[in-house]
């Protein structure tokens, strides 16, 4: 009898044993496959600035009409599979991917008084479908935290400030670099956070680093030439405002549009080295190893990084007409080539990822 109850019991043991062993590597699989099925929802994807459902509207020729025909659109990163997510009269610029690939916040002149400036613009943040496009606040050129939650812009600290020049996203004579946590502005609207609060510079272009404790700006004096900013440099700060910027280059040219890596251990940005045109530098985060990509006699602008680091993507005159064109290059310099063609502009890339 106490060897068949011993025996009984070892079975009912043993099964147990399988049944939690059983349990254990079905929850694991279960894990596996939700972060597989999350990760395949993610999908390679650029934001840009076109008008090729308006081909007519050459910059060149008819400047407003390319202004008013500014549209948002998302591209894969391939180039395929354009769609379009702004339809309006005005004009939309400088899209930024959220990194849960849900939402953009962009630029909209939609809000200007007739008295502005032309390129004066609000920041809005809509869903990736073009959906649930909502104001925020006067500024430009945001960036979003790696959380999701908050962006970082330039918008003028006195909140009149005036456009500097008449170029899409321009700095106001004040301007500088704030935070803001978007769906808590949503509900309650309160005030931005001033990061840089410098009246002697005018601070603009922040990138926020992937790990979120820095934000990268361009920052010039106020007293540069309004469309050669000879002072401008690109700084580093803490994101939460404590502490001092630390600058990161040191030179006579205009560095423009500072953009991390998605591993934190780089920087792209625009250069003028060797002369008046932008070309594509990239450096270590701390500043150093500085490199030159491109040479040539156009203007190479607003870089941004593919998310695995491997590939960067800016915008290029192009043609005899000479429209801006979406440009792939490796993060070495070589294999460059064309994503986007005619009809139309195709400009201000943003790489990031988009769920569907």
């Amino acid at each position: 009898m106490n060897t068949r109850k011993e025996i009984e019991k070892a079975t009912l043991v043993a099964s147990v044993i399988i049944g939690v062993a059983g349990a254990a590597l079905l929850g694991a699989w279960a894990q596996q496959r939700n972060r597989g099925e999350k990760k395949a929802l993610l999908r390679s994807t650029i934001a840009f600035v076109s008008t090729r459902h308006d081909p007519a509207a050459d910059p060149a020729v008819n400047p407003m009409r390319a202004w008013l025909a500014a549209e948002i659109y998302l591209i894969d990163g391939d180039g395929t599979n354009p769609r379009r997510l702004t339809e309006n009269t005005y004009s939309d610029g400088f899209p930024a991917l959220s990194p849960d690939g849900k939402r953009i916040v962009f630029d909209s002149n939609r809000q200007r008084t007739e008295k502005e400036p032309f390129n004066t613009s609000d920041l809005f943040v809509m869903n990736t479908d073009g959906t649930g496009q909502t104001p925020l606040v006067r500024g430009s050129s945001a960036t979003w935290s790696p959380d999701g939650r908050k962006i970082a812009f330039h918008s003028s600290a006195s909140g009149t400030g005036q456009p500097i020049n008449s170029l899409p996203g321009a700095a106001t004579s004040d301007s500088d670099i704030f935070v803001l946590n978007v769906d808590d502005f949503i509900k309650k609207r309160p005030r931005p956070q001033n990061l840089t609060n410098n009246p002697a510079a005018i601070d603009d272009d922040p990138d926020w680093s992937p790990g979120g404790q820095k934000i990268v700006f361009t920052s010039h004096a106020v007293t540069d030439n309004t469309d050669n900013h000879v002072t401008a440099e690109i700084y580093v700060i803490n994101a939460d405002g404590r502490g001092k910027p630390t600058r990161l280059t040191n030179n006579a040219e205009e560095e423009r549009a500072p953009s991390w890596s998605p591993d934190g251990k780089r920087i792209v940005f625009c250069c003028r080295r060797g002369g008046p045109d932008f070309e594509i530098c990239v450096m270590n985060a701390d500043g150093t190893g500085q490199v030159q990509l491109t040479e040539n006699t156009i203007g190479d602008l607003t870089p941004s990084w593919s998310p695995d680091g491997k590939t960067i993507v800016f915008h290029r005159r192009v043609g005899q007409r000479g429209q801006f064109q979406l440009i792939l290059i490796n993060a070495d310099g070589t294999d460059e080539k064309q994503l986007t063609s005619p009809p139309g502009l195709n400009a201000f890339p943003n790489w990031g990822e988009v769920r569907g």
